[in-house]
């Protein structure tokens, strides 16, 4: 599944709690509250546990304009930048993963196991 965000800029707005964080993209909010990965195009990858504080080398990974962003059938969230760093959040067993939204308009949520929840004003 495709997301309608290919285009826009992510910038890191908030960890508001230890367990969420949370990314603009626009109009978008993305909260994501499952284990985050972000891939360099050096082959490293810097990871964010929840529970663990973000660090500035992970908020400045996190920036940067959007080329594609998508949905993997199983719910893994992918999200790449013109920096050439991936984006990617597993689905979780237990608890919801990420959430994509434009409050009362948009949301899409990674369910536990990775089942998708699609809400659209236009549907």
């Amino acid at each position: 599944m495709e997301l309608p965000i290919t285009g826009s800029t992510l910038a890191v707005a908030t960890s508001s709690t230890a367990y969420q964080l949370s990314l603009d993209i626009g109009a978008y909010v993305l909260n994501i509250e499952g284990e985050l990965a972000v891939h360099s195009p050096t082959g490293a990858s810097l990871h964010r546990i929840p529970g663990e504080p973000h660090t500035d080398e992970l908020v400045a990974a996190l920036s940067g304009l959007i080329t594609a962003a998508a949905v993997a059938d199983g719910g893994e969230l992918r999200i790449d930048l013109a920096s050439g760093h991936r984006l990617v959040v597993e689905p979780d067993p237990y608890f919801e993963a990420w959430n994509l939204t434009v409050p009362g308009r948009y949301l899409v949520v990674c369910m536990p196991g990775g089942e998708l929840a699609v809400w659209s004003a236009e549907s």
